[in-house]
């Protein structure tokens, strides 16, 4: 089986071709080629299938081999690849995925696509669409008890589920601990990705994401979506960003949609017999 490695800002992506629609993955088979010591190593795998409705379709799956809903760095490397290799090309690219229609837009250069904006759409506020088990309009200022520590939290949707957590030193906060107690809490119907957010100044946000099925990231585009929206909302910073991620930085616009705007790498094409 051919495949191809790529990554944004370190978040780390194993891509497949689907067109003819013949490829079928179990569970146990997506974990192993995401496995770093065993398979070839990544945080989640995407699958180009075709499309009935737009250009071209996105399937994501975690390295735990769940399939979710959308995710920002992989819609990005997503876009590139099928851009690149001639499979679409079209600019906007119009990208079928679980959470709806996503319009990537490409910066070209040398006829190789460099960068990518996403229009990750709306943010997603209402309790029962997050999802989440509150009997109330929003999330957007809640508190959950931990070891008798109260933290202070945001839940909202970019298309797949996020917690926004702000902190004062987000290099030194007990983030595994904490993202493990919210991640796999009862309140959370599908699990939650989370968020930790330091503030830097009105234009700059340092983001570390603690993500649902993967564990700590380099990097998270629809965590960095949900942490600008929410600082927005509070006041903490300006509407045009940049989100300084472990394994780079993003710009985030903040409209009535979100834009997200990052580079897509690829690191190299093998092959694997499953």
């Amino acid at each position: 089986m051919k495949f191809t490695k790529m990554h944004g800002l370190g978040n780390d992506f194993i891509v497949l071709e689907n067109l003819k629609e013949a490829l079928s993955l179990t569970k146990e088979q997506i974990t192993f080629l995401c496995d770093r010591k065993f398979g070839i190593g990544a945080d989640g795998l995407i699958i180009i299938n075709p499309s009935q409705t737009h250009h071209i379709k996105m399937s994501f799956y975690n390295s735990d081999g769940t399939e979710v809903e959308m995710c920002g760095n992989g819609i990005r490397c997503f876009a590139k690849y099928v851009y690149d290799n001639n499979i679409v090309r079209e600019n906007p690219l119009y990208v079928e995925t679980l959470a709806g229609l996503k319009i990537t837009y490409l910066e070209i250069k040398e006829d190789e696509v460099m960068k990518v904006q996403v229009n990750m759409g709306a943010p997603i506020f209402e309790c029962s669409k997050i999802p989440i088990h509150l009997d109330q309009e929003n999330a957007l200022n809640e508190r959950l008890s931990y070891n008798g520590q109260e933290i202070s939290y945001a839940a909202l949707s970019m298309g797949n589920p996020h917690v926004v957590i702000f902190v004062e030193d987000v290099q030194n906060y007990p983030i595994k601990e904490i993202g493990v107690f919210f991640e796999n809490h009862p309140l959370f119907i599908s699990k939650t990705n989370v968020n930790f957010v330091e503030i830097i100044d009105h234009d700059h946000i340092k983001v570390i994401t603690w993500e649902r099925g993967a564990g700590l990231t380099m990097a998270c585009g629809t965590g960095a979506c949900a942490s600008a929206t929410v600082g927005v909302l509070r006041g903490f910073i300006n509407q045009e960003i940049r989100a300084t991620l472990p394994g780079g930085d993003l710009h985030i616009k903040v409209k009535d949609d979100i834009y997200m705007t990052g580079e897509a790498i690829k690191v190299f094409d093998g092959e694997i017999t499953l």
